[in-house]
């Protein structure tokens, strides 16, 4: 089994967007180690959900976080000091309150496959 450490950025605004899709052979997983959310507005606070999908991407498995607020010029963990599990295929998608995009996402993960 190979073990490799990943991460991805995403801007974050009222649409619901795909941040990361762990690796889809059988058996593989994919430990999210961090997912920050991070507010870079100097004067409004914004929301963030973040739901995990199903491999086929429609199904939601799980809320990780809802309308969670994110206060002006701060971040939040999504992951906590415990880690999230994601088995082969499953999606994170994350979802902002405003449209301004003033929300910003890094994800890093270890992919066992």
């Amino acid at each position: 089994m190979a073990n490799t450490f990943v991460s991805a950025k995403q801007q974050i605004t009222s649409s619901e967007t795909l941040i990361y899709t762990a690796p889809a052979s059988a058996g593989n997983i994919a430990i999210l180690l961090s997912v920050r959310i991070t507010n870079i507005d100097g004067t409004d606070n914004d929301t963030i959900t973040a739901v995990i999908y199903e491999s086929d991407g429609t199904t939601r498995k799980a809320a990780i976080a809802h309308t969670m607020s994110v206060v002006a010029d701060s971040s939040v963990e999504l992951a906590g000091t415990s880690k999230i599990v994601l088995e082969a295929g499953e999606q994170l998608k994350l979802t902002g309150g405003a449209a301004s995009g003033d929300l910003e996402a890094y994800l890093s993960a270890l992919e066992i496959t």
